[in-house]
């Protein structure tokens, strides 16, 4: 064959190829959050899936369903259930807010006479609050009439979530039943790219991702959990939504679940009952928000040495870009490349070569 006619074929073999990898990407790129999800979680979730594996004596099908339905327990199901709830009685509060407006706030308190010291000035700041209840009506109409708007458009959000949710799990399903073939596949092309080295970078990637997405995860879980029960102790309405909730913000590790509890706090206060107001504070503050300071770090710790600013910066920015789906997937690659460097650094010259 000419030399002329080889090249025309292999660079219309290359446009071929070219075109076949961007039509892939424009068909997976509807479904990207999902195939992220999915990524995220079957990584994390492999070794226990292995285990499970070991004890239904090699059943990979209904292995594979194991943590699939787990990670829907723990993660998605709360996010659905908050997020409807929220939804749901967006209304009835705008209402609340509307009629509290129109009919003023009423006389103060009782309990504003039995604070020390600023107990008269609460009572002054309140009734120079009602005076103002006119202004207050024609400020808030564009006000209610936006968040209204908030929540119809939050309604068609929920239900882009909820079905991206169920086609992260089903991805999961399948990407842990053929998760053996797609392991092998990736680790000899590591092997290929860098030999050992890369396929041990490989191994301490999955490793980093496992630990960052359980320490986020299990630890968010946990103030979730002591959210509801001191919500609940306290007497405060709705303390499963509340607390599930708060256990949401507790993903983002810049004490936002405290946007939640301490309203809560305020409500106890505001119905004059300050010794239940009192005792969440002190759960809200001096319990729930420090279990993540000790229990965080001691569970990424054991996959690998990230500091707390690398995790923090990776939630943050992953949210910024990619909304709730960053979350995780931001704090992994963060935290994935920055252990890679470290783990390429630290190896001798002579070894990369």
């Amino acid at each position: 064959m000419p030399e002329r006619a080889l090249k025309i074929e292999q660079i219309m073999l290359l446009a071929v190829i070219v075109l076949l990898i961007t039509g892939s990407i424009m068909l997976l790129l509807p479904f990207l959050r999902a195939i992220l999800w999915a990524m995220v979680f079957s990584v994390t979730s492999w070794p226990f899936f292995l285990k499970i594996e070991k004890r239904l004596g090699g059943r990979t099908g209904m292995a594979a369903g194991v943590p699939t339905l787990m990670i829907a327990l723990i993660f998605f199901v709360p996010l659905i259930y908050a997020g409807s709830q929220l939804i749901a009685q967006a209304p009835a509060a705008t209402d609340y807010a509307q009629k509290l407006i129109e009919h003023g706030l009423g006389p103060a308190p009782p309990w504003f006479q039995k604070v020390p010291l600023i107990g008269a000035r609460l009572e002054v700041i309140w009734e120079d609050i009602g005076r103002y209840t006119p202004k207050l009506i024609e400020l808030s109409k564009p006000l209610i009439k936006t968040l209204l708007g908030s929540i119809v458009s939050a309604g068609a959000g929920m239900a882009r979530v909820t079905l991206t949710a169920v086609l992260s799990l089903l991805l999961l399903f399948f990407l842990l039943k053929e998760g053996r073939a797609l392991r092998d596949s990736l680790q000899t092309m590591a092997f290929k790219l860098a030999g050992e080295k890369g396929r041990h970078l490989l191994l301490v990637a999955g490793a980093t991702m496992r630990s960052v997405v359980v320490g986020i995860l299990v630890t968010a879980m946990v103030q979730g959990i002591f959210s509801i029960i001191g919500l609940w102790i306290a007497g405060v309405p709705s303390p499963l939504f509340l607390g599930t909730a708060a256990g949401l913000f507790a993903l983002v590790p810049v004490g936002l679940i405290q946007l939640i509890l301490l309203p809560a706090c305020g409500w106890l206060f505001f119905n004059g009952q300050t010794g239940w107001g009192i005792f969440l504070l002190i759960w809200s503050i001096g319990l729930v928000g420090n279990i993540d300071q000790v229990l965080r770090p001691m569970l990424i710790s054991r996959g690998a040495k990230v500091p707390f600013l690398v995790i923090l910066l990776g939630v943050l920015g992953g949210m910024a870009t990619g909304g709730f789906i960053g979350l995780f997937v931001g704090a992994t690659v963060l935290t994935v490349s920055f252990t890679m460097l470290r783990e390429w650094v630290a190896v001798p010259a002579e070894e990369v070569k």
